[in-house]
């Protein structure tokens, strides 16, 4: 088994080539491109979907891999999640040979699988080992990052969705590591965090999912119920960030379209993101106090100095935006502008400075170990 930790950027297709121009200029230790055929599979009744698990088969020059891949943790676009691989022969997967190398669940050996969707992509890799400057601490070991750029297709059926993202993987060093040297890439607008696998898109688009909008209100109300509550300061923080990523998947989701033919929407989707940037800007103070009481880095200050500076231009942003559907009652437009905040280089920073808040870098190895017996 081993543990992966990488984050994931969404990237329309337009922006990758000058994306791959900039990993380039930074002369990659290696460099190739391969075509990843993968088939997902699960039992009739979705076992492992609703394990929150994932179950493939991979193609790759010829040579198969059976993979499991297990819920683990998930903050923003950081995903981190013990992994499962065994080689095959052939592209029918042998969970009984999985399930007896890793001494997992015995009864899985009976589970009966089907293919359920399939991503089929071209992928570019590049491994970095990032020189930062001297004023970053150093880790122990020299950090290597492979990014991968994926485009390509999620195929279920007669439907398909488009993949085109990229994503940095940790092989070596520290999560900070990694937030940084993302920090430092020259990203354009148009690119956004994922806390969505390609597996849940694919589950999604088999099973026709329709997203659904939630009552945001009733989850802010219960963010205030659990922040009155919670005497940890990193506790709060995080689930102030999970609701935060958690509106902007749901309203990258429902769409544009979903926006600009409803008023009332328009009008409540504004308002949860006004909610989110004002409860930051009014609570800054006292949430800083309670940061320094467990103990803030010099590293970590920075950070939350410039998470408080993006919330209070995110809430002017709002603000103007509130001011302009008032006056000219143009969903279509107020959308697309608070569209192009959520996919903006800027806030794209912003998300990276929460993650770097909420995931406690001293306690990475405590964190990995914890995921895997939770896993194991």
């Amino acid at each position: 088994m081993s543990t992966e930790i990488e984050l994931k950027l969404l990237i329309p297709q337009f922006g990758l080539n000058s994306f791959k121009q900039n990993l380039l200029k930074n002369a990659p230790h290696f460099h190739q491109q391969v075509f990843l055929g993968n088939t997902y599979y699960d039992t009739a009744d979705k076992f492992f979907a609703q394990h929150q698990m994932g179950l493939r088969v991979r193609k790759e020059n010829q040579q198969f891999t059976l993979t499991l891949k297990t819920k683990g943790e998930a903050l923003g676009g950081l995903h981190i999640r013990p992994e499962y691989n065994l080689p095959q022969q052939n592209e029918t997967p042998d969970l009984a040979q999985l399930v007896e190398n890793y001494d997992l669940d015995p009864s899985w050996k009976t589970l009966s699988l089907q293919p359920i969707f399939a991503t089929d992509f071209a992928r570019e890799t590049f491994l970095i080992r990032p020189e930062f400057s001297s004023e970053t601490p150093k880790t122990q070991e020299t950090a290597e990052i492979e990014v991968a750029l994926d485009q390509g297709k999620i195929l279920a059926g007669d439907k398909q969705a488009e993949i085109s993202e990229v994503e940095f993987e940790l092989k070596q060093g520290k999560v900070a590591d990694l937030l940084d040297y993302v920090r430092s890439l020259p990203l354009e607008n148009g690119v956004r965090l994922s806390a969505i696998s390609k597996a849940q898109r694919g589950y999604a688009l088999a099973e026709n999912h329709q997203p659904k909008a939630q009552n945001c209100l009733d989850k802010w109300r219960d963010f205030l119920d659990f922040a009155q509550s919670a005497g940890n300061f990193s506790q709060k923080l995080t689930a102030l960030f999970q609701l935060e990523q958690g509106l902007i998947e749901e309203t990258f989701a429902l769409g544009q379209a979903y926006f600009a033919e409803d008023f009332l929407r328009t009008v409540e989707r504004i308002g949860a993101f006004f909610n989110l940037y004002h409860f930051y800007t009014e609570n800054g103070n006292l949430l800083e106090n309670a940061f320094n009481e467990q103990g803030l880095s010099d590293a970590l200050k920075t950070d939350w100095l410039a998470l408080v500076e993006s919330s209070q231009q995110c809430l002017a942003e709002c603000k103007q935006l509130i001011a302009l559907h008032s006056e000219t009652k143009n969903n279509a437009e107020v959308i697309a502008q608070l569209f192009d905040l959520l996919q903006s280089a800027f806030y794209l920073q912003r998300m990276l400075n929460l993650i770097s808040l909420t995931y406690v870098e001293e306690n990475d190895a405590a964190n990995l170990e914890n995921l895997e017996m939770n896993n194991g």
